[in-house]
């Protein structure tokens, strides 16, 4: 029994030795990487073609590690598939920190509107730093005459009890969409959905007359907005853009408090060490902390947001639980 028993221990002995030493080594091989990286080019993924908002954040970001590492990261932009394309080949890459993804929020609403994805993103990929919030606002077009939000839910609710409201936004099951659907509940409208291939047709229609009011993102909207055939309402955020201080939010209307804005974030393959990531977040943190890079982000509409990869983690996970609710109570569905 004696011999047994300290066999058995000595077998329990060796492996928690073994496996505090491979603990060790794990805990090592994330220093001794994060210590010699980057030592060759790093891929940033976009999901989208380029031009658009998040291709700019991304070389934006890019330019800057560049300089700080004195080793190119590429911008490789992989459009389709409602960003599926551009995560899959991520999760897919080795978990080294030379294949990065420029996620937007479509990386945690994908889940819930697509029944047959093949991948688990929450699973297989690791936050590593906000970038940007891109806020969303209240636009309404000549076909509503209002000067504010209190103006504009008088006059649009006569239209939505006959059936003659209607919203644009960049597309199905965009956030765009889903905070017109948001809206819709919280106001009570029954605004009905006209999806465009993106924020620019979207605008133009709004513009034009076809449709009645739309959220959007603020660069997309600007040049309607300066010609006035597009009033900007109101934010659908916690507080007043920093350029557009006499802008209101939607609360100060009455209106729930709420955070429609979507984002971009930087994340990696699930396995990339921590040392990798710790170093990347504490980089792309310095950036978003320079006076120059606020100001162009400001320009584009956009809110340089950083922190740590758990803040991220949190937010998403956050935003998730919400996207969810609204894609839920508006019967939102994609084609699969």
């Amino acid at each position: 029994m004696n011999i047994t028993k300290s066999s058995k221990s000595s077998k329990l002995a060796c492996f928690l030795r073994a496996a505090c030493a491979t603990g060790l080594l794990a805990s090592a091989l994330g220093v001794a990487n994060a210590a010699s990286y980057p030592s060759r080019p790093v891929t940033i993924v976009v999901p989208f073609a380029a031009g658009g908002g998040s291709d700019i954040v991304a070389r934006l970001v890019a330019q800057q590690l560049n300089d700080e590492y004195q080793q190119p990261f590429i911008v490789e932009n992989k459009p389709g598939g409602s960003t599926q394309i551009a995560t899959r080949f991520v999760i897919n890459a080795p978990a080294d920190g030379y294949t990065l993804l420029l996620a937007s929020t479509s990386v945690v609403n994908n889940a819930y509107l697509y029944k047959n994805l093949n991948y688990d993103a929450a699973r297989s990929l690791r936050p590593v730093i906000g970038l940007v919030d891109v806020p969303a606002f209240l636009v309404a077009g000549a076909n509503v005459p209002a000067k504010n939000v209190k103006d504009f839910l008088a006059a649009a609710g006569p239209l939505s009890n006959s059936n003659r409201l209607s919203f644009g936004s960049a597309g199905t099951a965009s956030t765009l969409h889903l905070a017109g659907e948001w809206f819709n509940q919280v106001a009570g409208l029954k605004g009905v959905h006209i999806p465009y291939k993106g924020s620019g047709p979207a605008v133009v229609a709004l513009a034009s007359g076809d449709v009645d009011y739309s959220f959007e993102n603020l660069a997309p909207a600007q040049a309607q907005i300066a010609s006035q055939r597009v009033r900007l309402l109101a934010i659908a955020g916690p507080t007043r853009f920093p350029t557009l201080p006499d802008v209101p939010t939607l609360k100060d209307f009455g209106l729930p408090a709420t955070d429609m804005a979507s984002w971009f974030v930087l994340m990696a393959p699930a396995a990339t060490p921590d040392g990798v990531v710790d170093q990347l977040n504490a980089s792309v943190n310095r950036i978003l902390s320079k006076p120059e890079i606020q100001k162009r982000f400001l320009e584009l509409g956009l809110i340089p947001t950083g922190g740590t990869p758990q803040q991220l983690a949190d937010r998403m996970r956050a935003d998730s639980e919400k996207w969810i609710s609204i894609i839920k109570a508006g019967h939102v569905t994609v084609d699969q």
